[in-house]
Order: C-alpha cells, then structure tokens, then sequence
C-alpha cells in the first residue's frame, strides 16, 4: 500500500446569500461569495443552511482537494480518501470528481461550481461523476474514509493531477431545496493539507497485480518482471 498527501491548495468554497435568495440562485452559482486556501480546518468545510433571519438566506459549502498523482502509473485495485474530521458532523456527504484546484493555484470563489458534470437546476446524481458512495457517518475526532470507485481508481492513473470535491448529499448533491422555513443547517468540518502532519487529508492506494515484494523489491517499484506486466502477474514460481 502507498499514500499520496493532499496539496496546499485545497479548501472550501461557500455561496451564501442574504436577503430573500432562491435555493436555485445560491446553489447553481457559477461563482462563490467566500473561498478559503490557507486554513488548517474548518467547521463549515460542507455546508448547507436555510434561515428565516434578516430577510432569509440559503448557504452551500464545498470542499475541493488535489492531489499529486503523476508518479502513479500502473493500474490500481484499490483506493481509500481519507479526511479528518473537525468539530461539526451533522450531514451526510459524498465525493466526486472535481475540475479544480490544481498544484499552483488554490481553490478560488470562481470554482464553486468546478464539479465534473455538473448541471446548474438537476441533481449531481446521473451527471457528476462520483467517487464514493453516500457516508452517512461523519468522525469529528479521526479520519473519515472514502472507498473510491472504478472510476475515481481510473483517474488516478491517468490524471496527473487527482482532484476531488466532498458536498453535502442530502440537499446539495440532490438538489433539495432544505425547507427554507425550517432553517436547516448540515454541516461536516474537516482538516485540510495545511493542518498538522497527523491531520492531513491523503489517499492510501494499492496498485493491481502481482501483490508481493521479489527479490527483496516492493511490489510498487516494479512495473513488469521479465517483460509481463504486474496486472498480469498471478504468481511467481508458485509464490
């Protein structure tokens, strides 16, 4: 198993809107109202929120990381994003592939809506891509781990930059107007990559094939063995 750490230019990007707005209008923003690309943590890192105060407001909040994944080149059977939760843990969340940030830049308000696929009025379900089942269990005092899917592993391989987005599930993601009188608020903090050491967001991957070191070599070192490709690799020599 390897690991691959988040990048500094990760963070949150918020629409928020005070005074008689529309779901639609916060949530389908093509630009956010506030981004943040240097904080260690958040409580708000995913957030969505209705209130009846001051004329009314709507709030949607959206994570976005990256991720350095030039070096992995091999296919790979499996991946967990892991994120340490800070604080609130009040909404169900889901990761999905993203368009920003990238290595050089961190995220921005313009990248509110740098969702693949996403569709401003429809729900992501159908048209982002998704790289991780629904979690509807949020640690606000360890990691929180996202299996990654098919084509999440995909990515990995081909993008050199891995760039993902966690957004609240049950209102964002769907698309569900949160009962504006109700004052709705869900909301999940998190640690990003300038946190401490011991609290960044990484990805822990294994590459297909093959699983066993040879010769003393570790399996992620070796791309093929005599001219086969590891993914084509059982056994060798019985082992």
């Amino acid at each position: 198993m390897a690991t691959v750490y988040a990048d500094t230019t990760d963070g949150y990007v918020a629409s928020a809107v005070q005074g008689g707005p529309t779901w639609t209008s916060v949530r389908d923003a093509g630009t956010g109202t506030a981004a943040n690309n240097t904080l260690s943590r958040s409580s708000f890192s995913v957030y969505v929120h209705g209130s009846t105060s001051r004329g009314g407001s709507y709030q949607v909040w959206r994570s976005f990381f990256a991720f350095d994944t030039s070096g992995i080149t091999s296919a790979l059977s499996s991946a967990t994003l892991k994120i340490h939760g800070f604080s609130r843990n009040a909404g169900d969340v889901i990761a999905v592939r993203a368009t920003a940030p990238d290595l050089t830049t961190g995220i921005a308000a313009a990248d509110f809506d740098a969702i693949h696929g996403f569709v401003a009025g429809a729900s992501m379900n159908g048209n982002a891509t998704d790289y991780s089942a629904e979690i509807s269990t949020w640690s606000t005092s360890g990691y929180n781990d996202f299996t990654l899917t098919a084509d999440a592993l995909s990515e990995m391989v081909s993008e050199s930059i891995f760039k993902v987005a966690v957004v609240n599930y049950d209102y964002d993601y769907l698309n569900v107007d949160p009962t504006f009188a109700a004052g709705v608020a869900d909301y999940n903090g998190c640690f990003f990559a300038n946190a401490s050491f011991a609290q960044r967001p990484y990805i822990d991957y294994t590459l297909a094939g093959y699983p066993n070191a040879v010769n003393g070599v570790a399996t992620g070192d070796i791309g093929s063995i005599i001219g086969v490709d590891t993914a084509d690799i059982d056994k060798v020599i019985g082992s």
